[in-house]
């Protein structure tokens, strides 16, 4: 998934990618499965209606641009079976899961990246129930980033409410090599068959306050374009 796409380097702690995943609760991996809800025939949202989801320059406060594409990282295996389903927020892919679009926005406070994605049958459902499982079960984790280690601390924070159900966490990501530590904001949404993913990084705590504001506009968007 692109949800937190970590760049390369001291970079690739303050840098996130589009979403949200978003993203940025949780994709399940195989080696954590929640038990299966009936299959439903719900379907996935078409490819206009996640278009129509991502946040614009437009749709938010007057500075912010569209960033270029970075290096996504590969896929992140976190140490604690737990915390699994956070650690896919670092995934440039969720399983079973279609990408219908992401962006990168960048002002010179903070930086927003939004992914839409959709499930066949109740997979969205699912995926939104592993999220708050993981939330209240990790509180820390680790994993390897470029061959190097990243400590990685989970904090249930407060956030906008959107769509069907929504979730917002905040990592607090540290290399090795770092003393410092950096934080990123996500949001978690879902929509019928459709999730979003919002990660805010400010560029200092003092832009904490603007998460809701931010991440609320992203998502109410991708609300209303999956409703059709």
């Amino acid at each position: 998934m692109k949800s937190i796409r970590m760049r390369r380097g001291a970079a690739s702690l303050a840098a996130v990618s589009a979403l949200c995943l978003t993203a940025a609760a949780c994709g399940g991996s195989d080696e954590q499965k929640s038990e299966k809800a009936p299959k439903s025939d719900a379907k996935p949202l078409t490819l206009t209606q996640m278009k129509a989801g991502l946040v614009a320059p437009a749709d938010l406060p007057a500075g912010f641009k569209a960033m270029e594409e970075g290096e996504a990282a590969g896929e992140h295996k976190a140490d604690k079976k737990e915390c699994q389903p956070i650690a896919a927020f670092m995934n440039q892919k969720v399983s079973d899961a279609t990408v219908g679009g992401d962006i990168d926005l960048q002002s010179n406070d903070a930086m927003i990246s939004q992914q839409v994605i959709t499930f066949p049958g109740n997979g969205a459902q699912e995926f939104l129930k592993e999220a708050a499982t993981a939330l209240e079960e990790c509180k820390a984790f680790s994993v390897k980033q470029d061959g190097e280690h990243v400590d990685v601390k989970v904090e249930k924070i407060s956030g906008p409410k959107a769509g069907e159900e929504s979730h917002a966490f905040r990592l607090k990501l540290k290399l090795e090599t770092l003393s410092v530590e950096m934080e990123t904001n996500l949001l978690v949404a879902r929509q019928g068959t459709g999730v979003t993913r919002i990660a805010h990084v400010p560029n200092n705590a003092t832009g904490h306050k603007d998460f809701d504001e931010l991440a609320g506009r992203a998502a109410n968007k991708f609300a209303r374009a999956a409703q059709g």
